[in-house]
């Protein structure tokens, strides 16, 4: 069978769609209902982090959102990259329903700030047991390969820093309601985050572009010795900002992370630049325009590491960092592959069979372009509107900007149910 991609998204390595459909469904349901929830309460955006609505919004946007949908995305693709088959689908299908579990426990005793008792700790404890099968999973599945290039290499280093973050992360949900940590909690949750963000994130983002990008592209003649720098930069960073937390010395890794985002930028650009692909279709523009919020969000996490500007503008600050890689880098990156990759796998496990026997219809059928054209436009003016709001401290633009998010947010899960329901 033909595809439309230089390479494959489903081959028989592939694990049952029914799996990954289920994670794919959940995630967009609550971005649909993240978004909503900003709105009716987009007065919270703002002022100190540390408070119930943010920390809420946080752990959904993180965890039920950006996660979710990576964990069903790599159960998908980790086995195509590889070429070997998912270690286990039943770790995989119980793994969700265990997670969604915990997430939403999380949520809801951060929302009521709830964080002493039972409640917190069991809903902590569900979700950490979630991320370790998934990291489990992965990892046995990754044994079975034989040779490592560039993107398993991330992946490998992704799924490390998701075990770590979330050991971390539980041990602070913990500390919560029953403190046993000595010093400030919130210099942890610091390192909770920067792991998150730089480790996790990043590792995931730079390791399925630099497979997902080229095929997508078709883009093959470009040097990868930019990709690997940034490899060996980030970590490097990583490990600074660990030993300055444990030393408490002044190593400026985040100039060293910086090095090394704006080092995979370069390298997007090479692939980019090599595309025998000229047209830009719906993904793609989402795609490029997270690489674009990638740079813009790396200054304002050094600016934030290394400045001494006054308490509230440095909070200022760490919401719009926080804000520009979740809705700017994960969220666009995520939009563009959903659209290039989920009516691809629903389009070849309803209708590969049926070619050349009866009409079938094409990728460009599977949903509405003109409602992904238009929720393009609506999120960007709303996710820029909110980053204005913030920067200039008013809650007015916020508030707009969340609601033209929202409305972007029912456009994308309304072409997303075309998808999935298409006969």
């Amino acid at each position: 069978m033909s595809t439309p991609f230089s390479g494959n998204i489903a081959t028989p390595y592939s694990p049952p769609f029914s799996v990954v459909k289920q994670y794919f469904i959940a995630a967009t349901i609550t971005f649909i209902l993240l978004n909503g929830m900003m709105l009716l309460s987009y007065q919270y955006i703002q002022g100190y982090h540390f408070q119930p609505r943010l920390l809420a919004f946080a752990h959904i946007a993180v965890l039920g959102w950006a996660t979710m949908i990576i964990m069903g995305a790599m159960t998908q693709l980790v086995p195509v990259i590889l070429e070997t088959s998912l270690f286990s689908v039943r770790m995989a299908r119980w793994g969700l329903w265990l997670f969604l579990l915990g997430v939403s426990g999380i949520a809801g005793h951060f929302w009521l700030f709830a964080t002493r008792g039972s409640g917190m700790l069991s809903a902590a404890g569900t979700a950490y047991v979630a991320i370790i099968l998934f990291v489990i999973n992965i990892g046995l599945t990754l044994k079975k390969v034989r040779s490592i290039n560039i993107s398993s290499a991330h992946i490998i280093a992704a799924i490390t820093y998701l075990g770590i973050v979330a050991t971390v992360g539980l041990l602070l949900g913990i500390n919560l309601g029953n403190p046993f940590i000595r010093g400030n909690h919130l210099h942890y949750l610091a390192l909770h985050a920067a792991l998150g963000f730089a480790g996790w994130f990043s590792m995931v983002i730079m390791g399925v572009s630099y497979r997902l990008l080229p095929m997508f592209t078709l883009s093959y003649s470009y040097k990868t010795w930019p990709g690997w720098t940034a490899f060996g930069l980030v970590n490097a960073g990583i490990l600074g900002v660990v030993i300055e937390f444990l030393f408490d010395m002044p190593l400026y890794s985040s100039l060293i992370i910086a090095a090394g985002l704006f080092m995979f930028s370069y390298q997007v650009v090479l692939i980019i630049k090599g595309r025998m692909r000229k047209a830009m279709d719906l993904g793609l523009r989402y795609a490029v325009l997270a690489y674009g919020y990638i740079p813009l969000a790396t200054v304002v996490g050094v600016y934030i590491a290394l400045s001494h500007a006054l308490p509230a503008m440095r909070q200022r600050f760490v919401l719009i960092y926080g804000f520009t890689v979740v809705f700017g880098c994960i969220t666009f990156l995520v939009i563009g592959m959903m659209y290039k990759v989920v009516p691809f796998l629903v389009w070849f496990h309803k209708y590969s069979d049926k070619v050349g026997k009866e009409k079938v219809p094409l990728l460009k059928d599977m949903f509405s372009e003109r409602l992904g054209n238009i929720q393009f436009y609506l999120i960007n003016i709303g996710v820029p509107a909110v980053i204005a709001g913030l920067l200039i401290g008013n809650q007015i633009v916020v508030g707009l900007g969340t609601a033209i998010m929202f409305i972007a947010s029912l456009l994308f899960g309304y072409n997303m149910l075309m998808v999935f329901t298409r006969k």
